[in-house]
This record gives structure tokens, sequence and C-alpha cells, in this order.
């Protein structure tokens, strides 16, 4: 029996610092996004920064910008005053540790700095019927709210033949490309009929396109699905959409 042990959306901005303020200000409108699209995704807390810290919900503004002021403040000390030095925020939809290890935890990220943001769902048969749906919208809002340069999903299965698979670690096509995944998002108008093999494309207000590679959920388990997921990534390499990371190979 597979079991998917969680699935990540990565989306990428142009690093660039940012106040605390702001920071604050895309999480709340990422978290008013996700609210209606299923019941647990409603209350968000931040991540404490110690054991001894508590869970702040995301109500909370004025102990929230204090909290990543003083995280900005501790990575000035650590890392000097570098340009471009800025606010992140993390998120999830529990205020315990203890219900940190249950099924159904979500993990969101907001990281201007490093320019990388994601939305994370665990054991995403907690979610039942409803994930691909649920995967599928949330990564829609994100993108219009985030404004991406580009996003990718990540699966992680686990089966008794193969183990823990990662898509992006043990099954992704490109290593010197950005890989896609189930699912992910462009910044250009794309065609169903430029990209035959994927399962769907939505235009995202004028923003770009997000497209489906597989039905479902994907398995990185699945050869079959794994295989269709490249055919999705070809394409996407022949149109310049796949971005590089290692210039020094081609294809």
């Amino acid at each position: 029996m597979r079991l998917i042990i969680s699935v990540q959306a990565n989306l990428r901005t142009t690093p660039v610092g940012r106040s605390a303020e702001e920071v604050l200000r895309l999480a709340v409108l990422a978290t008013k996004a996700l609210d209606p699209l299923y019941p647990s995704l409603k209350d968000w807390f931040a991540l404490p920064p110690s054991r001894k810290s508590r869970y702040v919900p995301i109500g909370e503004r004025e102990a929230l910008i204090e909290q990543m002021r003083r995280d900005i403040e501790k990575d000035r000390r650590s890392f000097g005053d570098f340009e471009g030095l800025g606010a992140s925020l993390s998120l999830a939809n529990v205020n315990n540790d203890r219900d940190w290890r249950e099924p159904g935890l979500a993990v969101l990220g907001i990281d201007p700095t490093a320019g990388f943001n994601k939305f994370r769902l665990e054991e995403l048969q907690a979610f039942g019927m409803e994930a691909p749906d649920l995967m599928l919208k949330a990564l829609v809002e994100l993108v219009k709210i985030v404004r991406p340069s580009f996003a990718c999903v990540d699966v992680k299965s686990r089966t008794p033949e193969k183990g823990l698979v990662s898509y992006q670690i043990d099954r992704r096509l490109y290593q010197h490309r950005q890989f896609f995944g189930w699912m992910g998002f462009v910044p250009a108008q794309v065609e169903h009929a430029q990209l035959p093999d994927a399962h769907a494309v939505h235009t995202v207000d004028g923003l770009g396109t997000v497209i489906v590679s597989v039905p479902g959920v994907f398995d990185p388990a699945d050869d079959a699905q794994v295989d269709k997921v490249h055919r999705v990534e070809m394409d996407l390499s022949s149109y310049n959409l796949l971005p590089v990371t290692d210039p020094h190979f081609k294809g």
C-alpha cells in the first residue's frame, strides 16, 4: 500500500529583503485565501523560535512583527548586515508540538530574502478525496498573492517495495533544470495543445499558467506517472519554461 508522505509547492521569487510588516501582510493574505479551501486551514500559528516559546496566532500582529524583527537581528549578528536581509515567516495549522506529528499538518513559509516560498501538506490521505483539488486551488491562490517567477510541486511517497521516494531527489528528469513535478506554475500563457501530455492547464489572472501534469494524486513511485511528468517537463523545456539551474549543462 502506498502512502503519500508529503506534497510541497515551492514558489520561487526574485530574492529581495522585505520588512516584517510586508511579510506579515503577505502571510495574512495567503492564510485568508487558504481558509475556505479546507476546514483545517482556518487557523494559523507562527512556528516558535525556541522550545520555550509559544505558537503565535496569525492575528497577533504586534507579537509576530516583534518575533520577525528579533529573527532579523539574530541573522544580522550571524551573517552580517548584507543588502537584501529581510523578514521571513513560517506558519502551521497547529499550535502545539503534539499536533505537529499528526496527519493533516499544513505548513506555509514566506521568505522573500531567499526567494523561496512554500506550502506543504503532510500525509495527504488525511485530506481525503479532495486532496488533488485542494492542492490545485491552494497553488492558484498562492500564485496570485506571491506572484512567483516559477513554481513546482514535489511529492514524497512510501511503498513496501521502494521505501521512501521523492520526485525531486529520486525521480526528476533534469539535474540542471528546475523540476516541475505533480503541478506547477510558469509566467507565460500556455495552451493545452502545447502540452498534450499534461492533464490540465489553468490560466491565472493574466500572471501565467498553472499546469497539472497528472490527474489525481501523483505517486513518484509509479513509473507510468513519472514518465508522464517527464514528458510534460520535456515540453516545458522545449519552450524554455523550465529554468536552468546549472548553465554548464545543455539540454
